[in-house]
Parts: C-alpha cells; sequence; structure tokens
C-alpha cells in the first residue's frame, strides 16, 4: 500500500510540475480557454520537481532496499521489492519524467505550419509575450480560433508571435487581443493588419 501511494505520489508531483503546460493545453482541448489561469503555476515548478524527484526516490529506497523475511522454518532472509513491485516504479518513473519534460519535448510535439492566407484575406499579427512553453501557444491558437471570423492561426512560441487569418470578411482585432489575454496570464498587441 505504501508503495502505490509513493506511485501516485511521485506521478501527481511530475504533472505538477507541468500544469503551468499541461493545463491550459487540456483545458483549450476542452473549450476552457479562459481558464487557462494554470499556467500560473509556472513559479512553482521548481518546487513540484524536487518534489517529484524526492517522492521517486523514496520509492526507489522501498522496493530496493534489503529488509529482513521471516520464513516458516524460523530463518530470516534480507530480500528486496518484488519484481512487481519494482516494474511498477519504473513505469511510474517513466510517466513522471514524460510528465516532467513535456514544457521541453512540447514544441516539437505541438509544431505546426504558419497559415496560408487567400489572396484578398485579412491577415493579422500579433506580438504575445508571457509564454513560457510551446503548450501555451496550443491554448491561445483555440482561443484565437475561437473568435468569429478567425479562419487559421498560428502561434510562433520562439518569436512570441502570433498570425491570424480571417475568413470571409474581417475580424476584430481588440477581440483577438482580449482571446489571448483570457487565454491565460498573457499579454498580446497588434502589430500589423494586412
Amino acid at each position: 500500500m505504501k508503495n502505490k501511494l509513493i506511485s501516485i505520489a511521485a506521478v501527481v508531483s511530475a504533472a505538477l510540475a507541468s500544469v503551468c503546460c499541461i493545463g491550459p493545453l487540456v483545458l483549450a482541448a476542452l473549450g476552457l480557454g479562459s481558464l487557462g489561469a494554470a499556467a500560473g503555476l509556472t513559479r512553482y515548478r521548481p518546487l513540484f520537481l524536487v518534489l517529484t524527484t524526492i517522492v521517486l526516490a523514496i520509492g526507489f529506497y522501498l522496493a530496493y532496499r534489503k529488509r529482513p523475511v521471516a520464513c516458516a522454518d524460523g530463518t530470516c532472509e534480507h530480500r528486496s521489492g518484488s519484481r512487481t513491485m519494482k516494474a511498477g516504479l519504473w513505469a511510474v518513473t517513466v510517466a513522471a519524467a514524460a510528465l516532467a519534460t513535456f514544457p521541453n519535448w512540447a514544441a516539437v510535439a505541438l509544431r505546426r505550419s504558419q497559415p496560408v492566407a487567400a489572396a484578398n484575406a485579412q491577415t493579422i499579427e500579433l506580438s504575445v509575450s508571457g509564454m513560457d512553453c510551446a503548450a501555451c501557444a496550443v491554448g491561445i491558437k483555440n482561443s484565437l480560433e475561437k473568435v468569429p471570423g478567425v479562419k487559421d492561426a498560428s502561434i510562433d512560441f520562439a518569436k512570441g508571435e502570433a498570425t491570424v487569418v480571417a475568413g470571409n470578411g474581417r475580424v476584430d482585432p481588440s477581440a483577438l487581443v482580449r482571446a489571448v489575454e483570457a487565454s491565460g496570464p498573457y499579454k498580446a498587441q497588434i502589430k500589423k493588419i494586412n
């Protein structure tokens, strides 16, 4: 039972370490982009990563330490945890590592090409600040695409820019700024309107 709690604590603390990136991504996918406040937990990421490491270290100690086991004939031998326990711990460690490093590999997994605009389509470029990782860009993109008249949106995390292509007609630039700012702790400014 103790090892199950250690495993659960490790995965939960690793998830908390990346909630600043995973949270807004999940909420945006669910259509709850304005609840992207989870991105505000970025400042606690180092604490969650340390907590994850400590909990996993305790799990490894409990699984691999030799402890006396009383046998039926009265003798005593020293054994470590079972193979199942160790395999479960390694599976939890891999899951925790994947969650904890999500902000690092999300850029590759979530990359998308720039939107292509029709010859007469309105294109608006925004400057976006406050993004911590590529996952932030996905939440912002989903919020922008919900603005009436938006055909496509693209976010360049590295440059801190967003490009929005309007469908038929025009898009209200102030609505785009509001959509970005409602998706989390981000600030947006209009750079260019074509």
